[in-house]
């Protein structure tokens, strides 16, 4: 594949005039909306098996793409996510890649600060390739955008449960919270710099997005332990995108089943004036009642789900809930502000690019797009409602998208993901490419390739077509 910088543009605006029957004047192509950039993810597999400059062949002529990046660290599940098998790869039916590993080749200077190192594939096929370097070079040849995607975890579980495991969070009885590592623990933060600045400064990206796990929410309804203060630790078990998404009387009290409690955290909230232990002392009733409630707990509990509550009437009862929330959401946009004053030393025009994957109560896990804006330099909405199968569904993908909007300003960069996977249809990709211009996205996000059949990446490029969009 050879695609020059002119034939990309031409490729991309043909389609606009051949669909039209009509000459693509400069007129016509005033009166369009302008996609700055149609990103695509893809992963170390995809690239040994597909090949990367088909790939990006594939990419560019179907759904328009002018930017790849590779998850450059990827936890643990079966891909493709959402189906059985995969649509078009060409060498195997299913992959199941290991827990949390890098796939570039770390630079060992940028973790001395940490006891914690990326750790890197231990398969034959996949240890020996630099992939994110051959992912950028082939971009750069087709004259793309590039960048690189620190994933949801950034630790392994064999780790976290082992010689690792005091640098993970703690629930409120302090239990380890799986592998969700913590911002406020030195050596958890100085690992994260690490793999943020590595990144930058050893590879051509235009942008570094993650999409890492914040605080946990809540967690399971698996219990920890018999007993109340007696709560045994071995629960590894975590709810990573919030308790109760459409119920947020029940998801501002399992809250409380989250973290993180320990001794870091501790230290951190004592200097911003807070007292964590107290802070514990009166939500543990809650997460008692919660978690393993006696007769008149459960009894309380079922009272306060049957009624008409508020969200906001259970944190003037419990203020320290919020205070913990709020914290929580400090520390979070304290790390983005650090990463992105050491990245910008590197290379000042880097785009530290949050994927907002929690798209119901996101403050809740300790994220406030608000308090964030500063310090990113664009956001990727990782919604992708089109794959829910429900037409329906994509009255909630409008919404999360205007909240970030009024969160975090009309000015800054804004893609808008669009679920290609099944049980997406043509017909809702090109829906929701028309809602993401409405709600004033500036591009898309592909998600993902990997799952994608053939009539949906196509279903972008019509979908671009229909709502007047020029993209490149």
């Amino acid at each position: 594949m050879n695609l020059s910088r002119r034939t990309f543009s031409s490729t991309l605006l043909a389609p606009f005039a051949a669909a039209a029957g009509r000459e693509d004047t400069p007129a016509r192509r005033r009166a369009r909306k302008r996609f700055t950039e149609i990103a695509a993810s893809l992963y170390a597999w995809d690239l040994l098996d597909e090949g990367c400059e088909p790939v990006l062949e594939t990419l560019g002529e179907t759904a328009h793409a002018n930017s790849a990046y590779l998850v450059a660290l990827m936890h643990w599940e079966k891909r493709p996510l959402t189906d059985f098998y995969y649509p078009h790869n060409p060498k195997r039916k299913t992959y199941f890649p290991e827990d949390s590993r890098a796939y570039w080749r770390p630079d060992p200077a940028r973790y001395r600060d940490t006891k914690i190192k990326p750790r890197t594939s231990d398969r034959e096929e996949l240890r020996k390739t630099d992939w994110l370097g051959m992912l950028v070079a082939a971009a750069r040849k087709a004259g793309w955008k590039t960048g690189a995607e620190i994933s949801h975890t950034v630790l392994d579980q064999e780790r976290a449960r082992g010689e690792l495991i005091d640098t993970v969070q703690r629930d409120i009885w302090g239990n380890p919270l799986g592998q969700l590592i913590c911002v406020n623990n030195p050596d958890a933060r100085n690992y994260l710099m690490g793999l943020f600045s590595d990144l930058t400064a050893n590879y051509d990206l235009d942008f570094v997005q993650t999409c890492l796990v914040p605080f946990a929410h809540g967690r399971h309804a698996v219990s920890v332990g018999l007993g109340g203060e007696e709560r045994q630790p071995g629960t590894f078990a975590f709810q990573t995108w919030g308790s109760r998404a459409g119920q947020p009387v029940a998801a501002t009290l399992e809250a409380t089943l989250g973290g993180c409690f320990c001794p870091s955290c501790e230290r951190a909230a004592a200097a911003d004036g807070l007292d964590l232990k107290a802070i514990r002392r009166a939500m543990l009733p809650v997460a008692n009642m919660i978690d393993h409630p006696d007769p008149a707990a459960t009894h309380r509990l079922a009272l306060l789900y049957a009624s008409n509550i508020t969200p906001t009437a259970l944190l003037l009862r419990h203020p320290e809930i919020f205070e913990w929330l709020r914290f929580r959401c400090a520390s979070m946009t304290r790390l983005f502000r650090d990463v992105r004053v050491a990245l910008v030393k590197i290379k000042p025009q880097i785009d530290l690019r949050l994927n907002a994957y929690i798209y119901d109560a996101p403050e809740m896990a300790g994220i406030d797009f608000a308090a964030l804006r500063e310090h990113l330099g664009s956001i990727r909405s990782s919604n992708y409602d089109e794959q829910s199968g429900r037409m329906e569904r994509l009255e909630h993908k409008r919404q999360f998208l205007l909240a970030v909007r009024a969160a975090a300003g009309d000015d800054i960069p804004f893609l808008s993901a669009i679920g290609i996977r099944p049980k997406a249809t043509p017909e809702l990709i090109r829906a929701g490419v028309r809602i993401s211009a409405e709600c004033g996205a500036d591009g898309l996000s592909l998600g993902h390739y990997d799952g994608a059949p053939l009539r949906n990446l196509e279903a972008i490029g019509e979908g671009l077509r229909d709502a007047d969009i020029t993209a490149g």
